[in-house]
């Protein structure tokens, strides 16, 4: 009863929200020539920028990272709701099956994914490795996302989660892809991927 009630409630906000506001595309050509050409992506954004992506890709049938803590059955079930897939595990709990399956689903159905790299505990704008892995081991490209809006509330939390509210102005912004080849070091790799998704944080977080 406690899932059906929160799920429902989130998902509604969800909609409110989305709904009721308009949103501005940055780089959006990046992805576009990816959806054209039919390469499935791994779209990579910080945990405190979740609420309204899920809104934003509804009924694409992106594959998104859900944890295993017992948030993430209420999670799950918002996604489920708004047409995205819900893959269960964390890079704390749960990490490696939950990345095999991220991989295996790339590459059988040539689908999209989404990752929250300091996801689900942090620390704030750090990334872990699992992102990374699924890059180097689906050959596909990180393409770095991030939104803010005009009306919001930041909440006291790990990663000072924003809370969007209707009747609103978005702004999202893609990032440029980091490609991941075999020999290349993860290291390396992590400083140019947050080095990207922090200035696309800049730019969304500074339109306004």
């Amino acid at each position: 009863m406690k899932f059906f009630f929160g799920t429902n409630i989130i998902y509604l906000y969800e909609i409110w929200v989305g709904k009721s506001s308009k949103n501005i595309l940055i780089n959006k050509k990046i992805i576009d020539d990816f959806k054209k050409n039919k390469i499935a992506v791994i779209y990579s954004f910080w945990h405190n920028r979740i609420f309204y992506l899920p809104y934003l890709y509804r009924k694409s049938n992106i594959a998104v990272m859900v944890s295993l803590h017992k948030d993430g059955e209420l999670i799950a079930r918002v996604m489920k709701k708004l047409g995205l897939v819900a893959i269960r595990g964390s890079t704390t709990r749960g990490g490696i099956r939950a990345l095999v399956n991220i991989i295996k689903y790339i590459k059988e159905n040539n689908i999209s994914i989404a990752f929250t790299p300091d996801g689900p505990k942090g620390p704030k704008y750090e990334i872990q490795e699992g992102v990374l892995l699924a890059a180097q081991k689906s050959k596909a490209p990180i393409v770095p996302i991030c939104w803010n809006c005009k009306k919001k509330k930041i909440l006291n939390s790990w990663d000072n989660f924003i809370l969007p509210y209707p009747f609103n102005t978005f702004v999202t912004v893609y990032g440029n892809p980091i490609w991941i080849n075999d020999n290349d070091s993860l290291e390396l790799k992590k400083i140019e991927l947050k080095k990207e998704m922090m200035k696309i944080v800049n730019i969304a977080d500074n339109y306004f």
